[in-house]
């Protein structure tokens, strides 16, 4: 009887935030394989909702992909552009809609997707996190709540296991100043020098890019030298260039969209559709 309550308690509390005010420590899930025997996970962040250059356009027809094809979801952060007054740059000034308005209108894009379970989880970006220095309201737990998902924080661990397969990912939203696209995809490889997962996966950059690490190590419970792979993931974003500070300051153009990972449950492999 005592093996049965401990199940039940696991079963129903795994994973999930028990101490209020904290984010989770590791988010637990299992994923379904679709028909090709493979669990898809979608990256979606750095969206920038209300900025006159944010592609909401690509954004909804991404969500709606997910949708129809039962494809799982990161938000990443940065969903709202949150301009305030004493933000930098004049968002506050030009964004199309004001902050409450911006949290509104992802909490609708948002819904059917959580209602189906199909978002893993929601980071805080740097521009939600505006709100939260000014006003010690976190802006991402209150959607996280309101739409029944797991709030990530700024950085997790992730646990994804498909059938008998399991997939250790470290996502953040991401600190770089970076400008150029390579030096975009090295923050994140400098990140997976720090966290041994078996894909890492950073935001904040607007890059869209990947990146296979092969290392060698000796194993001590198998007595030989083996190797391992690191897959690790810039995250994209769904600001456009023209008209836009990137515009304005000469940074490089980059590729608007996410990155989709397929995790498979017949042997531990990872692809990557960029």
């Amino acid at each position: 009887m005592k093996k049965k309550k401990i199940d039940e308690f696991k079963e129903k509390n795994e994973g999930k935030d028990r101490i209020i005010g904290r984010p989770i420590r590791l988010n637990r899930h299992r994923l379904e394989p679709n028909r090709e025997g493979c669990a898809e996970l979608i990256f979606v962040g750095d969206v920038h909702l209300g900025y006159p250059t944010s592609n909401i356009e690509k954004v909804q027809a991404m969500l709606s992909y997910a949708l129809k094809t039962g494809t799982y979801v990161i938000c990443m952060g940065d969903w709202i552009e949150a301009g305030l007054k004493d933000s930098i740059g004049d968002s506050v000034y030009r964004q199309k809609l004001n902050p409450q308005e911006q949290m509104e209108r992802v909490l609708e894009m948002l819904e059917p997707l959580a209602k189906k379970k199909l978002i893993l989880g929601m980071h805080e970006g740097n521009h939600e996190m505006r709100i939260s220095k000014l006003t010690g309201i976190d802006i991402t737990k209150v959607m996280a709540r309101m739409l029944d998902v797991r709030y990530l924080g700024y950085s997790c661990w992730s646990l994804f296991t498909v059938d008998h397969i399991r997939y250790s990912l470290y996502s953040t939203h991401g600190t770089s100043g970076s400008i150029m696209e390579h030096t975009k995809l090295n923050s994140v490889v400098k990140l997976g020098k720090i966290v041994s997962a078996d894909v890492v996966a950073y935001g904040h950059t607007h890059g869209l890019a990947s990146d296979v690490i092969t290392r060698q190590y000796y194993d001590g419970t198998k007595n030989k030298v083996v190797e391992d792979k690191q897959y690790v993931v810039l995250t994209g974003s769904y600001l456009e260039w023209d008209d836009s500070y990137a515009q304005m300051k000469n940074y490089p153009i980059s590729k608007v969209g996410s990155p989709k990972i397929k995790l498979f449950s017949d042997k531990k492999d990872v692809h990557f559709s960029i």
